[in-house]
């Protein structure tokens, strides 16, 4: 059995309005994409994702990204900018977080606080 809710949110692992038709083209795209060495962005994508939720759900995450970049080229009238998967791929060299997030940082992962003001 699986479970694809925590914290109240959903965890989808489907492929919005694709139809029977487009779903199976997607994926041979996708699995296409993920092997090729041009396309860093997607494989580097794809094995973030797959180290989480496993090879399917990622697959399926890769699938949808042509999908959602062909609406927005459309959409925008814009040009294909890989270089915003490359600036997401890239880990934070610097990160400033307040006491409070420190916190709840370390409340999520499941330690107790027991007096945070001294």
């Amino acid at each position: 059995m699986q479970n694809d809710q925590s914290a109240g949110k959903k965890k989808t692992a489907r492929i919005s309005r694709a139809g029977v038709y487009i779903k199976p083209l997607l994926m041979q795209c996708a699995l296409c994409a993920i092997r090729a060495k041009t396309n860093l962005e997607i494989a580097n994508r794809y094995n973030a994702i797959k180290k989480r939720r496993g090879h399917k759900k990622a697959i399926i995450a890769i699938a949808r990204m042509p999908l959602c970049a062909t609406c927005n080229i459309l959409k925008k009238n814009e040009h294909y900018n890989a270089e915003l998967y490359r600036q997401s791929d890239k880990p934070l060299v610097q990160r400033e977080v307040t006491v409070e997030q420190a916190l709840y940082i370390v409340q999520r992962q499941g330690r107790l606080v027991i007096n945070p003001t001294t």
